[in-house]
């Protein structure tokens, strides 16, 4: 999964282009048919010069879903994208994941402060002995990408090691991945970081990740049919096409869960942001200030909050990429909300930048709206 701090301040802009076939749509009519028209020509454009076979796309506008619509194909047989279709997301994982953390702040059973090892660490005593270096290590720093390693440069070790279980690679990496600075210190995107505080909540909750968060983050949302993906495709999910190598069918995603495992619609997704945008135009799961705590940078210079990337114009996102899949969620300074996913991509490749540019664009057609 591609590296969210690689792409500062990247978040808007671009041009439109043409095009148009079939398209899948549940929208408002707060969207005129001269402005879907021109957006549906503007995916369709994405969908012609990049070679994917179909997109997924959500808006919603002060708290409420106001544009949802499928294009192109969801599979090789030639099946119609519907704005109903799921995919896997990827590291848009991660801000459900921290949103899963705030909750249990904010109930009392759990602080950002708490460490993870050492003498009354979450998690010391679960996967063997400890060394004093992790012992520094606390949820936030593993929510900020602080925790000191585990970096995803061909290290990753959610990526790199095949046929053994989620425990046993913790277990492993634990004990031979030493790491390369100081808890606190430096900003290295991990997705094994996101993959133990999946491990904190199971631990805090005594309940399985997804079966919590599915009840205690998802379902107030109103995004509960959301779920851990398998090798296996789902009933409302999309086939994957790798665009850059790799092999989507490989992908063990109940491995990935906390870091990457998550399937969803745009829809789902958008229902989700408007629930933890901090805004007030509808009730939020999360207290202002906690929504607030995760778009925090840890330490000036810094990319990534505490489960976004964000810029210094107020936005707050998140990419996501493996073979197979592109995906990109944004909440704007102005009240927006927006999700995109398409069903190829793989490492290296620029798919989720393009979405994000695109989603701005299709934003910008509305009249009235000024994203």
């Amino acid at each position: 999964m591609a590296s969210a701090l690689t792409r500062r301040g990247l978040v808007g802009g671009g041009t439109a282009a043409l095009g148009l076939f079939g398209a899948s749509s549940a929208a408002h009519a707060e969207v005129p048919d001269h402005a879907r028209y021109v957006m549906a020509q503007e995916v369709q454009a994405f969908l012609a010069s990049t070679g994917t076979p179909g997109v997924s796309v959500a808006i919603a506008r002060n708290g409420r879903v106001e544009y949802a619509e499928g294009f192109g194909v969801s599979d090789l047989g030639g099946q119609f994208m519907t704005a109903d279709h799921q995919f896997r997301i990827a590291s848009l994982s991660k801000p459900i994941t921290a949103t899963a953390i705030m909750r249990l702040v904010e109930r009392g059973e759990l602080s950002v402060g708490d460490r993870l090892f050492g003498p009354n660490g979450l998690l010391e005593g679960r996967y063997g002995p400890t060394y004093p270096a992790l012992h520094g290590i606390t949820v936030a720093h593993l929510m900020s990408h602080t925790g000191g390693g585990w970096t995803n440069d061909g290290r990753d070790p959610t990526m790199t090691n095949p046929g053994v279980s989620q425990d046993e690679m913790i277990a492993r990496t634990l004990a031979y991945a030493p790491l390369d600075a100081a808890p606190g210190s430096r900003q290295m995107y991990s997705n094994f970081g996101y993959c133990l505080l999946g491990r904190v909540i199971e631990q805090v909750t005594g309940e399985n990740y997804e079966t919590w968060v599915r009840r205690e983050v998802l379902r107030p949302c109103g995004s509960q049919a959301m779920r851990i993906g398998s090798y296996q495709r789902g009933s409302r999910e999309v086939a994957y096409v790798a665009a850059s190598g790799g092999n989507p069918y490989g992908v063990d995603m109940a491995m990935l869960d906390a870091n990457g495992g998550w399937i969803a619609s745009p829809t789902e997704l958008v229902r989700f942001l408007v629930k933890v945008d901090g805004y007030q135009s509808t009730a939020d799961i999360l207290r202002v200030d906690s929504s607030r705590y995760m778009a925090t940078r840890p330490f000036p210079g810094a990319d990534f909050g505490h489960g976004w990337t964000v810029n210094d114009r107020d936005n707050w996102w998140h990419t996501g990429i493996l073979p197979g899949t592109s995906a990109f969620m944004c909440r704007t300074r102005s009240g927006f909300c927006f999700a995109a996913l398409a069903n190829t991509g793989g490492p290296g490749s620029n798919l989720p930048l393009l979405l994000d540019q695109m989603m701005w664009r299709l934003a910008g057609y509305v009249p009235g709206w000024n994203p």
